[in-house]
C-alpha cells in the first residue's frame, strides 16, 4: 500500500488517492469505481504527536450489486498524544445485491482527539437494502473505548440510514451516547439522509 501523503500525517490507501488541499486538509478521491465485487479497500491514517489533519471526501461511495460475491472496506486510524483528526465522511450507499464488511480500528494516545462522521445508506432510491456488517474497535493506550458490531439486517429495523459522529477526546459535548470513557457517540436512524439533525463538527482541529 503506497504512501500518498507524508507531511504532518500519513494517509495511505489501496483504492483512494489523497490530495493535499492546504497545510492541514487532505481530500480522499477514488482512483476507480468502488466498491465492486471482490474489492478490498484499505485506508491507513496516522497523525503524529501534536499534529492536526482534516480529511474531506468530495463525494460519496456506492457498493454495487455483487452477484453472490462480497467486498471489504477497512480503515485503521492512529492518532498520537496531542494529535487531532477530523474526518468529514460522505454517504456510503450499499446498493441492492451488495454484501459489504466494514471495519474501523482507532488507536488513540492519551490526549489525542478524533471527530469522525459516517453516513451509511441501505439501498439506492427504489431499491431493497444491501447487506452490511460494520465492526468498530476504538482503544486509548490499549484500553477499549468502544467495541461494536452493527449488522444492518438485524440491528436497524425499518431504518435505511445511519448517520453518526464519533467524538473522541477533548471538546466532546452536546447530546448523544456518553461512553464510559467520557467520549461520545452521536447516532441517528431514519429514512432519508437530509432529515438527519447531526452536523459535523464542533470545530476543525486547526482551530483548537
Amino acid at each position: 500500500m503506497p504512501t500518498l501523503i507524508r507531511t504532518e500525517a500519513d494517509v495511505r490507501s489501496s483504492h483512494l488517492r489523497a490530495f493535499r488541499l492546504d497545510e492541514t486538509r487532505v481530500a480522499l478521491v477514488p482512483e476507480q469505481a468502488v466498491l465492486l465485487a471482490g474489492d478490498h479497500v484499505e485506508v491507513h491514517v496516522r497523525v503524529g504527536a501534536g499534529r492536526v489533519l482534516e480529511l474531506v471526501e468530495p463525494g460519496g461511495s456506492v457498493a454495487y450489486a455483487m452477484r453472490g460475491s462480497s467486498a471489504r472496506w477497512d480503515v485503521r486510524i492512529e492518532v498520537e498524544d496531542g494529535g487531532s483528526l477530523v474526518w468529514h465522511g460522505q454517504p456510503f450507499v450499499v446498493a441492492e445485491g451488495a454484501d459489504v464488511s466494514r471495519r474501523l480500528s482507532i488507536e488513540l494516545g492519551t490526549t489525542a482527539r478524533v471527530v469522525l462522521h459516517e453516513t451509511l445508506v441501505l439501498g439506492r432510491s427504489g431499491e431493497e437494502p444491501g447487506t452490511l456488517v460494520c465492526r468498530t474497535d476504538v482503544q486509548r493506550n490499549g484500553v477499549p473505548v468502544l467495541i461494536e458490531e452493527l449488522d444492518a439486517f438485524v440491528g436497524l429495523g425499518l431504518h435505511r440510514v445511519v448517520d453518526q459522529v464519533l467524538c473522541l477526546g477533548s471538546g466532546c459535548d452536546g447530546d448523544g451516547l456518553v461512553l464510559e470513557s467520557g467520549d461520545r457517540l452521536h447516532r441517528w436512524l431514519g429514512a432519508e439522509t437530509h432529515l438527519s439533525p447531526i452536523r459535523v463538527c464542533q470545530s476543525s482541529p486547526s482551530e483548537e
